[in-house]
C-alpha cells in the first residue's frame, strides 16, 4: 500500500493545543491531577505577579519521573485514551499537562525526580519553536533564564515534579508590573482557584490520608480547605437512599441529598453551603471520577417531559451525587478538560427516574420552609394559602377551610360576601413577580413568619385567634392552644405560646 508520512507542523499543532478553552482554575487543576496521580501527599501552588513577566509553579512530592518518563510524558497524545488504566489514574488523552499548560503559558518547563533517578528538566517553548521555523518538536533540555530560582525547592525532596508557566500571555498580556488594578485582578484569581480547588478535589483534602494543597506559602492558612457540596455534616441534610445504575460491565452509583432550608441554617451555615457560586448555581448533579469532582451543579440536560431542567430557585436544595470509574469515560463522553460529561441514554433515563423524586422533595421542603426535615410529616399543617392551576394559570387563593379563616367567616353572618370581596382583592394582587425576584436576588433577606414580631406581637396575635376559634372568654383548652401552634405561622413560636398559655 502506498503512503507518505505527513508530520504537523510543530508550531502549529502546539499553538493548536491552547484552544481548548482552559480557564485558570480547569487549567491548574488539570495539572493537580497528575500529582495525585503520582500519589503526591503535598502540593504547593505559587503564582507570582510581575505584570507580562508573572509566573506559576505547582510542586509537588510524588513518586516524580525519570528522564526516559518525563521525556515522554512530554509529548502530546503520551498515551491513548484507549489504554487500559490504573484504577485511581485520573488521566485519559495524554494531553492534560501540555494543554492545560499551554492554554496558560506560552512556555512549559517541567522538572521531575525520583527516589533513585537525578532531576531531569524538559520544556516547550512556542516563542523558540517559532523563531527556528524549522517545524520540528524541539523539546528542550534547558530551562529560560532565572527559572531555577522559580523552581526551587524540588532540589531538597526525594522525588516529585515541578511544573513551571512562564510567558503567560493568556493571563497577563498588556499588564503593566507597577499598575495596582492589574495586580489586584490577578491575586483576586487566587480567591476564586481557592474555592474551585477546594470544591473539586474535597473527597482528596477531607479523606484519612488528607491530601494537602497550599496555595502561595507552606502555612496553615496557606492550605485550601475541602468544601463538601452535600453538607452532610449537618443533622438537617437528608441523605436520600444510594442507588445503582448498571451499564455493561460498569456500574453508576447515584445518592441524592437534600439540603437544610435556610431557616435551619445560621447565616454562616447558609453562606457555607451556598457555595463558590452561591445557592442556584450548585443544584444538580456532581459527577465523579475516582474521587476527583468532574461536573459540579449541572442537571446535564436532562429533561422530564418537554422542557430541560434548568437551574431553578424551588429546586436549589437538590444535590445529587454520581460516582463513575474511568473506563467509563467514552460511554460518559468525558473531554480532554474533565469538565463536560453525557451520560448514555439508559443510565440518563435511570437518573431522571430517580432524581424526579430527589426534585420533588426539595421543593416540597423549599416550599414549606424546611418545617417538615426529617420528622414525619403530619397532615394537620395550617396553611393559609393554597397553590391552584386555573384555565393553565397558576393562582393563588386563601383557604377557606383554614380553622381560623372559617371561623371569621361563620361570624359574619349577612356580611360574608363583603369579606369575600376583600379577599379576592387580596388574592388577585399577589405581587408573585416581586416576591420572586426578590427571593432570587436576596434569599438571605427573606423573613419568616413572625420573624421579626416581639414576643408581645406574637402573643396577641395568637390570643385573637384562640378568641375566634373558641369564642367567648372561657380559658383556652390544651388541645386548642395546639391546634394554634399547628398553624403555619406559628410553628416556630411554639415555646412562647405554651408558656404563655401555660399549656403542656
Amino acid at each position: 500500500m502506498d503512503f507518505e508520512i505527513s508530520p504537523p507542523s510543530a508550531a502549529a499543532m502546539l499553538e493548536s493545543l491552547r484552544a481548548y478553552g482552559y480557564s485558570l482554575n480547569s487549567a491548574i487543576a488539570d495539572l493537580i491531577d497528575n500529582s495525585i496521580t503520582a500519589k503526591a501527599k503535598n502540593i504547593w501552588i505559587t503564582l507570582r505577579w510581575d505584570g507580562e513577566n508573572s509566573w506559576i509553579t505547582i510542586r509537588d512530592d510524588g513518586t516524580g519521573m525519570s528522564e526516559e518518563k518525563l521525556s515522554k510524558a512530554m509529548v502530546a497524545g503520551s498515551q491513548s485514551p484507549l489504554d487500559q488504566r490504573e484504577e485511581h489514574d485520573l488521566g485519559r488523552f495524554g494531553l492534560g499537562l501540555k494543554t492545560a499548560s499551554l492554554s496558560l503559558a506560552r512556555s512549559l518547563t517541567v522538572a521531575s525526580k525520583t527516589g533513585s533517578t537525578p532531576l531531569a528538566l524538559r520544556r516547550w517553548d512556542l516563542d523558540y519553536i517559532a523563531e527556528q521555523q524549522t517545524n520540528e518538536w524541539r523539546l528542550l533540555k534547558s530551562g529560560r533564564e532565572e527559572s531555577g530560582e522559580k523552581m526551587a525547592g524540588i532540589e531538597n525532596q526525594i522525588s516529585g515534579t515541578v511544573v513551571l508557566l512562564e510567558n503567560l500571555d493568556k493571563l497577563c498580556s498588556g499588564t503593566i508590573a507597577t499598575s495596582p488594578s492589574h495586580r489586584d485582578e490577578f491575586y483576586h484569581q487566587i480567591d476564586s482557584l481557592r474555592d474551585h480547588l477546594g470544591m473539586i478535589f474535597h473527597r482528596f483534602l477531607a479523606s484519612p490520608s488528607k491530601l494537602k494543597v497550599y496555595i502561595n506559602g507552606d502555612t496553615e492558612a496557606q492550605l485550601v480547605k475541602p468544601w463538601d457540596p452535600f453538607f452532610a455534616k449537618h443533622k438537617a441534610t437528608e441523605p436520600k437512599p444510594v442507588f445503582k445504575i448498571p451499564f455493561g460491565k460498569t456500574t453508576t452509583t447515584v445518592q441524592g441529598f437534600i439540603l437544610p432550608h435556610k431557616d435551619m441554617l445560621t447565616q454562616d451555615e447558609y453562606e457555607e453551603a451556598g457555595g463558590p457560586l452561591g445557592w442556584n448555581a450548585h443544584q444538580g448533579f456532581y459527577v465523579y471520577r475516582g474521587d476527583r469532582l468532574l461536573v459540579s451543579g449541572s442537571w446535564l440536560g436532562l429533561r422530564e417531559g418537554v422542557s430541560k431542567w434548568r437551574a431553578e430557585e424551588h429546586y436549589k436544595l437538590a444535590r445529587i451525587r454520581v460516582d463513575i470509574t474511568n473506563e467509563m469515560d467514552s460511554d460518559w463522553k468525558i473531554d480532554v478538560k474533565k469538565s463536560l460529561a453525557n451520560p448514555p441514554q439508559t443510565v440518563a433515563l435511570a437518573l431522571v427516574q430517580y432524581a424526579s423524586q430527589v426534585r420533588k422533595e426539595a421543593r416540597e421542603i423549599f416550599a414549606h420552609r424546611g418545617k417538615y426535615g426529617k420528622r414525619e410529616r403530619r397532615e394537620k399543617v395550617g396553611k393559609v394559602w393554597m397553590a391552584r392551576q386555573t384555565r393553565g394559570q397558576n393562582t393563588y387563593r386563601l383557604d377557606r377551610n383554614h380553622p381560623v379563616i372559617k371561623s371569621f367567616l361563620d361570624r359574619l353572618g349577612g356580611r360574608k360576601s363583603e369579606a369575600e370581596a376583600i379577599f379576592r382583592l387580596i388574592e388577585e394582587t399577589v405581587p408573585v413577580e416581586q416576591i420572586w425576584l426578590d427571593s432570587a436576588e436576596s434569599p438571605e433577606m427573606r423573613s419568616s413568619p413572625f420573624g421579626a414580631a416581639s414576643e408581645n406581637e406574637v402573643i396577641e396575635a395568637a390570643t385573637a385567634y384562640l378568641n375566634l376559634l373558641q369564642g367567648g372568654n372561657s380559658a383556652p383548652t390544651d388541645e386548642l392552644i395546639s391546634e394554634i401552634c399547628d398553624l403555619e405561622c406559628f410553628s416556630d413560636h411554639k415555646e412562647i405560646i405554651y408558656a404563655h398559655f401555660g399549656a403542656r
